[in-house]
């Protein structure tokens, strides 16, 4: 089914996203800070914009793919905001890692409007997205999963459903904490091997044959060695996601000392200057310490 699109924020994963949207035949029209991240889509048919408002105006479905909440709150509010462009009986598809509480307040604010709200947060990398292989985590009422499946299937690999946003924000917390440990960890580890003479393929290649072997191992391994730290996932949204999780962490009482450790190193990394590379540059901070003691 055809459906009349609008899609708010076309960075790293919100242009191949949108993008999927038009090759799957809607009727997309897009509308982003910088306009020029528009042009490839607009060149294939899809219109652009002029605000959030009219973006979102008579359309069968609305989404937005924003950095973080901040973001989110910016193009939601305003005499030109997204909510402002909502009647009554729509549907608006947030794609951000946003947060519990963000899902929560932006929830509200739909229902304000009479609209229904989906927290739809993304697992997965650029590559990923760009070929439609994205895992989603739907969280909203029923009718609105309804009028949004055929469009979410469209974009991703796999699609989870559960009745609340703020469920759908937490469980993306929950997946971005283990892989946060996950890679700090690999990187430390890497290091401490590479301050011992050992080679970082060898150290994957190794890793890979253990039981603690993961394709996240082998895929960053590989961006290490070739020192290739070109953003698929920058260090500072890796760092927004723990800060997220450690506010999640907070409001339902719970303890997260790992977490915790895991941010900081996401914060030391941005410190350094690395917050716009690939997360795998945690370990070329590593690298840098190991040498350096």
């Amino acid at each position: 089914m055809r459906m009349r699109i609008g899609f708010v924020g076309l960075g790293t994963m919100g242009e191949p996203i949108a993008n999927n949207l038009r090759k799957a035949g809607h009727d997309i029209t897009v509308w982003n800070r910088t306009p020029s991240r528009a042009e490839h889509i607009v060149s294939k048919g899809g219109k652009l914009a002029r605000t959030p408002r009219e973006c979102a105006a008579g359309k069968d479905l609305v989404f937005t793919c924003l950095a973080d909440e901040k973001a989110l709150d910016a193009v939601l509010d305003g005499p030109e905001g997204v909510l402002a462009g909502l009647t009554e009986g729509d549907v608006l598809v947030d794609l951000s890692t946003a947060g519990v509480r963000a899902a929560k307040v932006a929830s509200e604010k739909v229902s304000k409007r009479g609209a229904r709200f989906l927290a739809c947060p993304i697992l997965g990398s650029k590559s990923a997205a760009e070929q439609a292989q994205i895992v989603l985590v739907a969280g909203g009422p029923g009718p609105a999963r309804e009028r949004a499946r055929p469009a979410l299937h469209a974009i991703s690999a796999r699609l989870f459903e559960v009745d609340e946003p703020e469920k759908a924000a937490l469980m993306k917390l929950v997946v971005n904490a283990v892989g946060g440990a996950m890679l700090t960890a690999f990187g430390e580890a890497v290091a401490l091997g590479a301050a011992g003479g050992l080679e970082p393929w060898r150290i994957v290649e190794v890793l890979q044959a253990s039981s603690f072997h993961s394709p996240l191992y082998l895929m960053k391994g590989e961006l290490i060695e070739k020192k290739d730290y070109a953003p698929r996932f920058k260090i500072s949204l890796a760092e927004k996601d723990q800060r997220l999780a450690q506010e999640a962490a907070a409001e339902l009482g719970a303890k997260v000392p790992i977490n915790e450790a895991v941010r900081r190193m996401f914060a030391a990394a941005v410190e350094a200057g690395r917050g716009e590379k690939d997360v795998a540059a945690v370990a070329d901070l590593c690298l840098e310490w190991a040498k350096k003691e």
